[in-house]
């Protein structure tokens, strides 16, 4: 598997939580832990169902397609909201994301 934090995340983008991210449940919420920044960061209760599944790793197409089954918003909504989404959580070190052909 060969890590790619610098390319653009794409519908075709394999993703997974990093196995060093730190979080915490709490209720429906979610904490991540940077200890590496020393920042610790809160997600909602979407954004925290979206943390769960990148368990395993999956494309990013994938994974808005099961959200729009599950979510009432559209597929351009949900691929932008999650997105932004994932750039903040690569940015932070919580994301592995893979080369995709």
């Amino acid at each position: 598997m060969k890590l790619n934090n610098s390319s653009h995340l794409a519908p075709a983008t394999i993703i997974c939580r990093s196995t060093s991210a730190l979080y915490s449940s709490i209720g429906d919420e979610t904490v991540l832990m940077s200890l590496e920044r020393g920042n610790y960061y809160g997600l909602d209760a979407i954004a925290t169902d979206i943390w769960l599944r990148l368990e395993e790793p999956v494309s990013i197409g994938d994974l808005c397609a099961r959200l729009v089954e599950e979510y009432e918003a559209d597929l351009p909504t949900i691929q932008q909201d999650v997105l932004n989404l994932l750039e903040q959580l690569r940015t932070e070190g919580f994301l592995d994301v893979q080369d995709h052909a």
